[in-house]
């Protein structure tokens, strides 16, 4: 019995073969042998690449183009159409893109939206609203471009023929008097026409 049993403190365990550290370094061993150790389920087996997309074309993003409000115009009235004339403000040198124009109307509101080129080929987006004085057949109305002035022509149908001395009205308001006794009266017609043409069969 060794002193050390004696005192009562056990001795170390002898290292065998099996716990002998290996003379190469650890780390270097373990990850230099993944192959050999995944035959024998040693380590779990690396992921298979899975293809999650694929996206041939490249996105470019696009920068918006702010648009810009125009307000310079002028307008003439006529029996059954108001005839409008947007100043589109292109530039020397410049054009106004035709397939960009879109018109839109309700019965007191116009509204075009279209797209202009410099020189040097940068677009801005304009666009142009009006609330009107008085109320419009918005089925009937057109818009066009004149090429010689690059403006824009709007051609705007009266909902009754009235003299139209004011274009731009304030959103929320009614119909004006002249207006009204208009409508009134062209609907006291269609009616008069439509008993004297039953009275006649």
């Amino acid at each position: 019995m060794s002193s050390a049993e004696q005192d009562g403190v056990p001795n170390p365990p002898t290292m065998t073969a099996a716990t002998a550290k290996p003379k190469t370094n650890s780390y270097y061993y373990w990850h230099g042998h993944e192959k050999e150790r995944a035959k024998v389920g040693d380590v779990a087996p690396m992921p298979t690449p899975h293809l999650v997309a694929k996206d041939d074309a490249v996105t470019v993003a696009v920068p918006v183009v702010p648009t810009l409000s125009v307000s310079k115009y002028s307008w003439c009235d006529g029996d059954k159409f108001v005839s409008v004339y947007i100043d589109t403000g292109v530039p020397a040198g410049g054009a106004l893109e035709d397939s960009s124009i879109e018109s839109s109307f309700t019965s007191r509101t116009l509204t075009v939206a279209f797209s202009t080129t410099d020189a040097a080929g940068k677009a801005r987006a304009k666009s142009f609203s009006l609330h009107l004085h008085k109320r419009i057949d918005a089925e009937r109305c057109s818009s066009k471009v004149k090429p010689k002035t690059q403006e824009i022509l709007v051609r705007l149908a009266k909902k009754a023929p009235s003299v139209w001395l004011e274009l731009e009205g304030k959103p929320g308001s009614r119909d004006t008097d002249d207006d009204s006794a208009a409508e009134d009266d062209a609907g006291s017609l269609e009616k008069e026409a439509g008993n004297t043409g039953t009275a006649q069969e």
